[in-house]
């Protein structure tokens, strides 16, 4: 759920669309003109490409709650028109993405409509995400197929909460809603394929960072509220109790209180708008995601059940394009060719020539689509292209596990861990001390939203990281022929602690032959979730036990030369909520306890990482 993140654009930027503006006022005003807000550029606009703008509509819901929305009409309207529906939690006048899209779908033909979702913006009522939204769209819904210029048919658009809205919408199962393109929307998944994550959570962890930086931000019940007096987030994320730090620092009403006090399993949730495995959502869908964002993993998993038919309905069409880049990202990342560290050619990608394709056949019957284009498209990150695959992982891939070793000292980059594609003869036991109060810095990765920007996310050298002793490393001999990865990442680790509850935290990791060490994807597991998240289990001190810990999905080719390396710790701090080692209310304690934890393997102990693995390129 992010604030400002500009995916889109109509083919020109914002300083573009500033210079069209001036050219609709006198050349003494273009002072003025250049610090037009976004809004009134868009609205300006209009004069000079055919639309016109109803900035202040409001919208009765069934409850007599009214919603706050902006109305885009092209002016030329031989024939009713179709409409794109942009619902978020930002601002209707002011959420750049919003402006943009309203933009260029209206410059389209299409009406657009842009509408605060209920205790946002200008709309009236409670702010919890998503609770109503089902009904609230459904309504918006009967309101936009009501009007005189409308033929019926409503398209949805938008990046993160704009996307995750979209899925909350089509639970409605409403006969205007035609089709969808949620982008890096993810963070809808609730309990569906076990995943309990509701865009915050992972492995059963708070992913503090994002979660804190959003919720102070957008997270008041409350639209009025007073906004948080400047702060330092960096101080801020580390204060304790968890549960009580956007109550700090913004002591409105807050959702955040709400998230952190539910239990994973709470059917509430699904009362919120998260999918369950018992929905069918029978919507077509375009759906772009990034390998750089959080909930790249939660899209998915969730997206076989997208696939499947609702009763007496054909299957929906779907397509899902994963590219490189961080959260709602995709665009920016093409024009730039950079991703965090690395380089990433090709990744450019025609994404309005798609969308414009994908709504014109769905609403105005116009073209087939994206009839040519498979069901998953994703970019190769390492080989600079795109490939095509019927399902993911793509069944061509064939598993691969790569076993730990080591003679017990693994801890840090100099230490003798070692990755191996096949199984050491002997046991052995690397250990190492978590303390909560000194947690292992957090270094790229999946993370956004997070108001710090000295966090910087996606692929980041973790040479900082890997020189600490509370850091297990184990790294592969240099690979004699390129690795090419492309699936979901598991870590299966045999496990002991000293304490009643902890953390891992597993990280693959590309070693280059220049010796950085690039981090390719991530993921962590609280140790009590073990055994799922319905019944918690705490450890017994000093036993071991066996932890599976999901690292999302990647598409990555290491070269000849590289080397495949895993990290193995207890936190990563401030993504991640500190574990503090109880086994008590880790939300709300605010003391912890030094954990000595430790991995086994060989023998019968095997710890290794499960990836699939693509046959040798052509």
């Amino acid at each position: 759920m992010a604030r400002k993140f500009v995916y889109i654009a109509t083919g020109c930027s914002a300083v573009v669309l500033l210079l069209a503006a001036v050219l609709l006022v006198p050349a003494s005003r273009h002072a003025l003109a250049s610090r037009l807000p976004m809004a009134r550029v868009v609205q300006l606009n209009g004069l000079r490409f055919g639309y016109g703008v109803e900035r202040e509509l409001r919208l009765p819901m069934h409850d007599g709650v009214q919603l706050a929305a902006s109305l885009y009409l092209p002016r030329d309207r031989p024939r009713p028109l179709a409409t794109v529906l942009v619902r978020g939690p930002y601002g209707h006048l002011y959420h750049e993405d919003g402006l943009m899209a309203a933009e260029h779908f209206a410059r389209q033909g299409y009406a657009v409509l842009v509408e605060d979702l209920r205790g946002t913006g200008a709309s009236g009522g409670e702010f919890l995400p998503y609770r109503g939204d089902v009904d609230d769209g459904a309504a918006t819904l009967d309101w936009i197929v009501a009007q005189p210029w409308s033929n019926g048919r409503v398209g949805t658009f938008g990046c993160s909460a704009l996307g995750e809205t979209q899925y909350v919408l089509a639970r409605a199962h409403h006969p205007a809603l035609r089709a969808m393109i949620p982008l890096a929307a993810g963070g809808v998944i609730g309990s569906a394929a076990g995943r309990y994550s509701y865009g915050i959570y992972e492995g059963g962890i708070f992913q503090l960072a994002s979660g804190f930086g959003w919720f102070v931000e957008n997270g008041t019940k409350d639209p009025h509220a007073p906004a948080a007096a400047p702060f330092d987030v960096a101080s801020a994320v580390r204060g304790l109790p968890t549960a009580e730090l956007v109550r700090r620092y913004r002591p409105a009403p807050n959702g955040y209180d709400d998230y952190l006090r539910l239990p994973l399993t709470d059917p509430s949730w699904h009362d919120l708008g998260y999918v369950t495995d018992a929905d069918r959502l029978s919507v077509p869908s375009l759906e772009i995601t990034t390998w750089g964002d959080q909930t790249v993993g939660d899209t998915l998993a969730l997206d076989p059940q997208l696939r499947r038919a609702v009763a007496g309905e054909p299957v929906p069409e779907r397509h899902l394009i994963v590219a490189p880049g961080n959260h709602c990202r995709a665009r920016e990342t093409g024009d730039s060719s950079r991703f965090g560290e690395i380089d990433v050619a090709n990744a450019a990608a025609p994404w309005f020539e798609w969308y414009d394709r994908w709504f014109d056949h769905w609403l105005r019957d116009r073209g087939d689509g994206l009839a040519g284009m498979p069901a998953i498209r994703y970019y190769m990150l390492g080989e600079g292209r795109w490939l095509d695959a019927a399902s993911w992982p793509p069944p061509e891939a064939t598993l691969q596990r790569w076993y730990l070793d080591s003679a017990g000292h693994a801890n840090g980059a100099g230490g003798d861990g070692v990755l191996a594609p096949a199984a050491p003869p002997h046991d052995a036991i690397d250990r190492f001390v978590y303390d909560p109060r000194s947690p292992v810095p957090s270094r790229g990765g999946p993370v956004c939203c997070t108001g710090d920007p000295a966090i910087r996310p996606g692929p980041v050298d973790q040479k900082d990281v890997e020189s600490r002793p509370d850091v297990l490393v184990y790294t592969s001999s240099p690979l004699a022929a390129p690795l090419r990865i492309a699936g979901p990442l598991r870590a299966t680790l045999r496990f002991a602690s000293s304490a009643l509850d902890t953390d891992v935290v597993a990280r693959l990791v590309d070693v280059r032959p220049d010796g950085r060490a690039i981090n390719i994807q991530e993921g962590a597991l609280r140790a009590r979730y073990r055994q799922g998240y319905a019944k918690p289990v705490p450890l017994v001190p000093g036993e071991p036990v066996t932890l599976t810990v999901d690292m999302r999905s990647i598409a990555y080719t290491l070269g000849a030369g590289h080397r495949l390396r895993l990290d193995v710790t207890s936190s990563s701090f401030p993504r991640l909520e500190r574990n503090l080692n109880t086994g008590g209310d880790n939300a709300r304690e605010s003391r912890g306890i030094a954990a000595r934890n430790e991995i086994r393997h060989g023998g019968e102990a095997a710890s290794y990482v499960e990836i699939a693995v693509l046959p040798a390129s052509d």
